[in-house]
């Protein structure tokens, strides 16, 4: 005999028998498996998991169990703003990922710099920037967002650790202050 959904999720609820829970993630399989492909930010086992995850706190949190339709309402609804959320994570994130610039270290290695939006610097910002810096400036401060330390950049542009030192300085006086 099969179950229905509220006798399954009141069989749960008062025994916690990780069976009852299976049978419902068995019945739900579908609607989970179906928002966790459009989940593209995310891999697909991790998006199972996350809905998996609504579904136990639907079922931890059903306020009737006397209705069967508004029981099966209830999870689908849940999942629903369960993978609501995950795609609105998902769309916030790509505009900052968007907003940031990727930096091509010298190596031919490619540093992606993942920062919040407010510390993020723009392609423009850096190029407005590096215009108004001599070239020995900016060949420095490229080196520096990619990571090198004064003593890797003395190494490599052919200079003493000292005249890196002068020149960093140099690069965040403001041009009013030269």
């Amino acid at each position: 005999m099969e179950h229905t959904i509220s006798s399954l999720v009141r069989g749960y609820l008062d025994t916690g028998n990780e069976d009852y829970f299976e049978q419902l993630q068995k019945r739900f399989a579908p609607l989970i498996k179906a928002y966790a492909r459009k989940l593209y930010y995310l891999e697909y086992e991790d998006s199972l998991q996350e809905l998996n995850i609504a579904l136990y706190e639907a079922i931890s949190k059903m306020p009737s169990l006397n209705n069967e339709y508004a029981c099966i309402s209830y999870i689908k609804k849940s999942v629903v703003n369960k993978f609501t959320k995950l795609y609105h994570a998902s769309v916030k994130n790509q505009a900052i990922q968007a907003k940031c610039i990727s930096l091509e270290d010298f190596d031919g290695r490619d540093y992606l710099h993942d920062y919040e939006v407010d510390n993020c610097i723009s392609l423009l910002d850096l190029e407005r920037i590096l215009k108004n810096k001599q070239p020995s400036e900016q060949e420095l401060l490229r080196m520096l967002i990619s990571g090198y330390n004064d003593k890797e950049i003395a190494e490599k542009l052919g200079y003493t650790r000292q005249y890196v030192n002068r020149i960093k300085k140099k690069i965040w006086q403001p041009d009013s202050a030269r």
